[in-house]
C-alpha cells in the first residue's frame, strides 16, 4: 500500500504536515508533496515566494528525500528517489514544468483514504482494514522460592603431622637467633649542571596578516549594487576556485574572480539577462568606480 503526505514550509525552515488538498497550492506558499507510489518528492514554489524562501524550502525537501518522515515507529517515504521542483511562474511557459505539474495534479486527484497524522493511502474507501484483535498477555506464574536448611559445619581436628611439626620446632629452636639485616647504602648522585642559554624567538618571514584591499571590496559592492537596481532577490555564493557567482530567480546573472586588484567576469556572465539591463549594470559600476 502506497502512502503520501503534504507539507507546508513555514518561515524559519520548518515544515509541518497539512491536510491533503490541491487547493493548498497557492502563489504565497511553498508546498512539499511526498509520494511513495512514484518514489518522488514534489516541491511547489508559489509565484510570490522570494529567493530565500525557495532556498529554505529546497533544503527541507532534500532533508525529507534523504530521511523520510517519521510517524511513531514507522518511516514514510524512506525510498524516495527523485526531487521534482515546480515553479508556478513557469507553468504555461516551460514544457518540462507543465509535464511535472500534470503529474502532480493527477496524483492529487486520485481517490484516496485519509489516515491518521495527515497521511493518505491509495486504497479505496470501500475497503476497510480488518480489525486487529488484541492478544491476551499471559499471566506471570508465581516463582516458588526453595528454602535451604542450614547445614552444620563441624570443625576439623588438627592432624598429627601439624602437632609433630610444632613439637620439633620447639625442641631445636630453643634460643632465638638474631637476624642481622644489612642497611642499604644510600648513593647520592651529584645534580647535573644546567647551562642557561638565552631563548631567541624566530622572526616571522611574513607579516601575520595583510591589510585588506578596500578598493576591491568597494568594487565588489558596486557590482552587487548595480544588480540590485534591477532584481529584488539575489543569491551570492563562493565557489571552490574562489570565484563569486550571483543568481536571481530565473537563473544566473554573472560570475567573476578577483585577480591582481581587478574584477574579471567569466565569458557567460550576463548572458541570460536582457541587453539593456546588462548595459545599465555596467554603467552603474563604472560611475561608482569613479568615486574611488
Amino acid at each position: 500500500m502506497d502512502y503520501a503526505l503534504m507539507f507546508d514550509v513555514l518561515e524559519g525552515g520548518v515544515s509541518q504536515p497539512i491536510a491533503w488538498d490541491k487547493n493548498n497550492l497557492t502563489d504565497d506558499r511553498n508546498i512539499i508533496i511526498l509520494d511513495e507510489g512514484s518514489s518522488s518528492l514534489y516541491l511547489w514554489h508559489g509565484a510570490k515566494q522570494g529567493l530565500v524562501a525557495r532556498r529554505t524550502a529546497l533544503r527541507q525537501a532534500e532533508s525529507l528525500k534523504g530521511h523520510g518522515y517519521t510517524v511513531g515507529k514507522s518511516i514514510v517515504g524512506r525510498d524516495i528517489k527523485m526531487l521534482k521542483e515546480i515553479d508556478q511562474r513557469k507553468i504555461g511557459r516551460d514544457p518540462e514544468t507543465d509535464s511535472l505539474n500534470e503529474d502532480l495534479q493527477e496524483l492529487l486527484n486520485k481517490q484516496h483514504t485519509e489516515l491518521n497524522n495527515f497521511i493518505i493511502s491509495y486504497a479505496s474507501k470501500d475497503i476497510e482494514a480488518a480489525p486487529v484483535k488484541p492478544v491476551a498477555k499471559p499471566e506471570p506464574k508465581p516463582i516458588e522460592k526453595k528454602i535451604e536448611e542450614p547445614t552444620a559445619v563441624i570443625p576439623s581436628k588438627p592432624t598429627q603431622t601439624a602437632k609433630s611439626e610444632i613439637l620439633s620446632a620447639s625442641e631445636y629452636d630453643r634460643e632465638p637467633k638474631e637476624i642481622q639485616v644489612e642497611k642499604p647504602k644510600v648513593i647520592v648522585k651529584p645534580e647535573p649542571k644546567v647551562e642557561e642559554k638565552p631563548i631567541t624567538m624566530p622572526k616571522p618571514s611574513k607579516p601575520i596578516s595583510e591589510p585588506l584591499d578596500l578598493n576591491i571590496q568597494a568594487k565588489v559592492g558596486f557590482v552587487l549594487m548595480g544588480i540590485l537596481d534591477h532584481y529584488d532577490d539575489i543569491w551570492i555564493s563562493k565557489k571552490e576556485n574562489g570565484a563569486y557567482a550571483v543568481e536571481h530567480m530565473d537563473g544566473k546573472v554573472c560570475e567573476f574572480t578577483i585577480s591582481e586588484g581587478k574584477i574579471k567576469f567569466t565569458a557567460d556572465s550576463f548572458a541570460g539577462i536582457a541587453t539593456n539591463i546588462k548595459t545599465e549594470i555596467q554603467k552603474r559600476f563604472v560611475d561608482l568606480s569613479k568615486l574611488l
